[in-house]
């Protein structure tokens, strides 16, 4: 592609269209258009089911208290809200339906998911799924992190090949398998089990589907669990433990680290990135216990190789970024092209993916009119 289009939302009042050209390595913000409050994630309509409305028709939410589902339109370079409904809890992450039925919605403060039909012209219908509301583990007192994990934390919806849908749990350690029955129930058909105090953030599967890779939010570890003849409860592969803490952190202070996003590459399916965040912030974390390694100019992207049947780990390497609070990170459709920014500071970096995915190379970056960024998306 001569240059590509990025969407970005977060904790900001626009939702903000740029512009990429790797030949001249500028990138320029095309639009801003206005967002509700605390638009963290934004995703575009199902390429499965309805590749003319693809890149056109997206969704988003508003991480409110009660929260909102919002349906977006683009039209020309402008982004319109066409339709708002709550979720009933703090909203996480919205999913795209690969039938192109409808939305499903994670709540990470609440613990539950909706879903909501679509309307023939993609806007969210008024009749969503009765509210699915995951079941406490460690109500009896006996959370591995009692501070984040008083409760359910539903963080991420992502669906397989079968139209199973995986829901990331950060408070309960578990990895939820639902099922859709009939027009708009969802029914939980079982779960994927993590280690005690690991705080499931973002997964992804293996380009075959035989597996699920998760990125553990209190742990910055990465697992993996297998998907063939699943008999439930999964447990991940015991001898498969990625930690992506960069070495420069001391020890004592990676409890105050929390991984972000976790994305296999399309063209090179045995190589993840996985994002650290709040390296730069140690010192806050810790109430002054620990200080920014002086060799830290801002957090860094693990890069991980797989094998070939992506189940044990050929190589890990860090890579620095600039970026202060790196939470948004997307990779583009070709694979050639990693999209980072830094809610804190450090704007919107793009990097070229060099050595077979293995490496990365600055190709672009802008600092102003990008701030507070939590996702990105090409369209």
């Amino acid at each position: 592609m001569s240059s590509y289009t990025i969407l970005v939302s977060g904790y900001r009042p626009t939702y903000t269209i740029l512009s990429f050209d790797p030949s001249t390595a500028k990138i320029k913000i095309i639009s801003d258009s206005p967002a509700p409050e605390k638009a963290s994630w934004i995703e575009p309509a199902s390429q499965q089911h309805n590749p003319l409305q693809a890149n056109r028709t997206l969704y988003s939410i508003s991480e409110t208290e009660k929260g909102l589902a919002v349906s977006l339109n683009l039209n020309d370079d402008k982004i319109e809200i066409t339709s708002q409904k709550e979720t009933h809890g703090g909203p996480a992450h919205v999913h795209v339906l690969k039938d192109g039925s409808g939305l499903a919605v994670v709540n990470y403060m609440g613990g539950s998911m909706i879903y909501f039909p679509f309307n023939p012209d993609g806007t969210l219908s008024d009749n969503p799924s009765e509210l699915l509301q995951f079941e406490y583990l460690y109500k009896d007192g006996n959370a591995p992190d009692p501070e984040r994990q008083d409760t359910p934390h539903a963080h991420q919806v992502i669906e397989d090949d079968q139209g199973h849908l995986y829901v990331c749990d950060l408070g309960n350690d578990r990895i939820w398998v639902i099922e859709k029955k009939g027009v708009n129930t969802l029914e939980i058909k079982g779960w994927l089990q993590a280690p005690p105090g690991t705080g499931p953030r973002h997964a992804t599967f293996s380009k075959d589907g035989k597996h699920l890779y998760v990125l553990t939010e209190l742990t910055s570890d990465v697992l993996v669990f297998s998907l063939e003849s699943p008999t439930y409860p999964i447990i991940p592969k015991p001898d498969f433990k990625v930690n992506i803490i960069p070495p420069s952190v001391p020890k004592d202070a990676q409890q105050y680290m929390n991984a972000a996003e976790l994305v296999l590459n399309p063209a090179y399916p045995n190589i993840l990135y996985a994002s650290n965040r709040l390296e730069m912030s140690l010192e806050e974390k810790s109430k002054g216990k620990f200080s920014t390694n002086v060799n830290s100019k801002g957090d860094s992207i693990a890069i991980i190789e797989l094998n070939e049947s992506g189940d044990e780990l050929k190589s890990l390497k860090t890579f620095q970024t600039d970026l202060d609070n790196l939470r948004g990170m997307t990779i583009s459709p070709d694979g050639k092209y990693l999209v980072t920014a830094g809610r804190k500071k450090g704007g919107l970096e793009v990097y070229k993916v060099v050595d077979e995915g293995r490496g990365l190379k600055l190709a672009g970056k802008i600092e102003d009119g990008v701030d507070n960024i939590t996702d990105l998306t090409f369209l």
